[in-house]
């Protein structure tokens, strides 16, 4: 069996889709352009590096100039997490390894 792009012991035909996972953003990284690789990371690792009043009410929408906007239900929800946002700023450059969220923008969902 052949080995493709690092994967050992799968059997592809050439027009099979090749699996890029962590490849993609070390090769954004390495090219200049970590936010992308970042953003990337904070959407699939999203529930794995905030706490849990994020995780339940807010999603990551984009990383833009180190500010991180997130989208929450309810008004009420903004003003109830706008009191994190310093200590989420922490966690998540802990769990990138990077300082790459400088602030945190929260916005509501639209009806």
């Amino acid at each position: 069996m052949a080995s493709y792009a690092g994967v050992p012991h799968l059997s592809r035909s050439s027009s099979d889709p090749i699996p890029a996972g962590h490849h993609v953003e070390e090769t954004l990284a390495k090219m200049g352009v970590p936010t992308v690789a970042a953003n990337l990371r904070i959407r699939r690792e999203w529930e794995d590096l905030v706490p849990g009043q994020w995780r339940d009410k807010a999603r990551p929408m984009v990383l833009e100039e180190g500010c991180l906007v997130v989208e929450v239900p309810s008004q009420m929800d903004a003003a109830l997490l706008r009191y994190g946002t310093a200590a989420l700023t922490e966690q998540v450059n802990a769990g990138l390894g990077s300082r790459v969220v400088t602030s945190v923008k929260i916005t509501t969902r639209r009806a």
